[in-house]
């Protein structure tokens, strides 16, 4: 027996309704990266402006060498706004380093600081390099 107007056999309506069953629900991890206040993100950087740490530029005042802050353990990898995790970097050499290039890169990682070291081992582990840069990296 079907309806005439769907062409669709009707639900039979004894019985217990059956709702459909919810999707399981996984508790959410606490969201731990900590993010810099516009007062807080002004100190750092004004602690982190020279020149780029790979090719050493300073003109800030030209577009295709402005000096912008790089996250050394990504926000995306659970990297904070933290002094240790920013390096000043020239637009083009940022560029590079995003496209995980691999000589701007490894020049990144031989300027990093012991702190900024320190740091990108502790938040991203010993594969961090290898993974965020394509490289394989110790000190």
């Amino acid at each position: 027996m079907t309806s005439t107007a769907t062409g669709v056999p009707p639900m039979p309506l004894d019985g217990e309704a059956i709702p459909h069953p919810k999707p399981a629900r996984l508790p959410r991890k606490p969201y731990r990266r900590q993010v810099a206040s516009r007062k807080q993100w002004a100190r750092i950087a004004a602690e982190k402006t020279g020149p780029c740490r790979v090719c050493g530029s300073v003109e800030n005042g030209k577009v295709e060498s402005k000096i912008q802050l790089h996250h050394v353990v990504a926000r995306s990898h659970g990297g904070a706004d933290t002094g240790d995790n920013i390096v000043p970097l020239c637009l083009r050499c940022h560029d590079a380093i995003t496209r995980r290039e691999p000589l701007p890169s490894y020049g990144l990682l031989l300027t990093l600081t012991d702190a900024e070291y320190a740091y990108m081992l502790e938040r991203g582990g010993e594969l961090y390099a290898e993974r965020a840069y394509g490289l394989r990296y110790a000190r």
